[in-house]
């Protein structure tokens, strides 16, 4: 008996059977989403949210305002980038077009670094 005609023989080109009848492998095989992970970012995004509405009230004083700042960027920002990695599926796209997508956002970081460092530094009249 030859090793092509073997039962237990291993071939290194064979195919594993796909679990959907119509052929489509399943959706986590290729590192695409499945339905779990957008209810799980949803809710992330969900608590997100509850703490962006707490911040200003833990932080309300005048001399921690830069502290509130800081916090609802870094939280603005940890949205965004959950809304475009996930439901905008960056994640799974190329590493070139993940830059020119990402392009707005090195813009808006340096925009937002320019204002702290206005504020900070205070206006010059």
């Amino acid at each position: 008996m030859s090793a092509a005609s073997h039962p237990t023989s291993h071939d290194p080109h064979a195919q594993a059977a796909p679990a959907d009848p119509h052929g489509a492998p399943p959706a986590a095989a290729h590192g695409h989403p499945t339905t779990s992970t957008f209810i799980t970012i949803w809710l992330v995004l969900g608590f997100l949210t509850v703490v962006e509405l707490a911040v200003p009230q833990v932080y309300d004083a005048e001399w921690n305002r830069h502290t509130k700042w800081v916090l609802l960027v870094l939280l603005a920002i940890s949205k965004a980038m959950l809304v475009g990695l996930y439901f905008m599926h960056l994640k799974w796209e190329a590493k070139w077009l993940k830059w020119i997508a990402l392009m707005p956002a090195y813009m808006g970081i340096a925009a937002v670094l320019l204002m702290c460092e206005e504020a900070w530094r205070g206006s010059v009249t």
